[in-house]
């Protein structure tokens, strides 16, 4: 082997290190504003040391500051993203047809996709909503994670997968209770996740906030990397919901989606 070229082992020690950086960036998950360094070894499972490297490698870069005993994002992470979304016309293709299917629904519009055991928002719709329309907001914005057993996003996703890895993400994922009416046995939201992948649509009442209905739909093909449409909407503060409506909306919005082309590089 050339002495050029990189050893196995080599490479793994590469690996290894960004990997373990990239884990240090993926603890700031939004539940708190700054991590001190022993936040940050419980949440990665580093050990302190190792987490100190990779922190203050992360503050040389410009991706985190230290204030104090705790470090923070800054703005510069954005860039991370904005390649990803320049590059798949979130801009030009994507994000106007969310705008303009939540302006006929009357309420947000939310694209994502499975990332291992949760739901990861890509775009959500940023239209304003006229006068006695509701509109349901978690505060949640791209690149936002959301449960995946107890969310109409997540089991839709669920369902675009193989039967057999949805029933193993699902008997190997926690079961907390949002609201009173979340499921907690596998079998029960197995049963919804299969009705789902029969139906082409997946409805939730109020197992991730209380008085909440979800809504989604796929956009992707079968065997294509699974990309879901959905909003939320509240129970009966404005009468009652019309399901076919919202159905109708997100399915068109899902063929729209399609059609452009927006989701291609996916």
């Amino acid at each position: 082997m050339s002495k050029s070229q990189p050893q196995p082992q080599q490479n793994r020690d590469i690996a290894a290190t960004f990997a373990k950086g990239m884990a240090v960036l993926a603890a700031f998950d939004g539940t708190s504003p700054g991590l001190t360094l022993a936040d940050l070894a419980r949440i990665t499972g580093q050990d302190r040391a190792t987490v100190r490297r990779g922190a203050l490698t992360l503050v040389q870069l410009g991706y985190l500051r230290l204030q104090g005993r705790q470090f923070a994002l800054t703005p510069k992470i954005l860039s991370l993203a904005s390649g990803f979304l320049q590059a798949n016309q979130f801009g030009r293709l994507i994000q106007p047809v969310l705008n303009h299917q939540a302006a006929q629904l009357g309420a947000e519009i939310k694209l994502a996709m499975r990332d291992g055991a949760d739901v990861l928002l890509l775009a959500q719709s940023t239209v304003g909503h006229g006068p006695g329309q509701s509109m349901v907001s978690f505060g949640f914005m791209p690149g936002n994670r959301m449960p995946l057993l107890h969310t109409s996003l997540g089991r839709m996703l669920l369902a675009c997968d193989p039967p057999e890895v949805a029933e193993a993400l699902v008997r190997a994922a926690p079961l907390p209770r949002h609201t009173q009416q979340s499921l907690d046995d596998p079998g029960a939201i197995l049963d919804r996740i299969a009705q789902a992948r029969r139906d082409g649509f997946n409805m939730t009442d109020g197992e991730f906030e209380a008085g909440i209905i979800g809504f989604s739909v796929p956009i992707s093909q079968p065997g294509a990397l699974a990309v879901v449409v959905g909003s939320n909407l509240p129970r009966g503060r404005e009468g009652t919901i019309d399901q076919d409506k919202v159905l109708r909306i997100l399915q068109s919005c899902a063929a729209d989606l399609r059609q452009n082309g927006g989701l291609d590089g996916l």
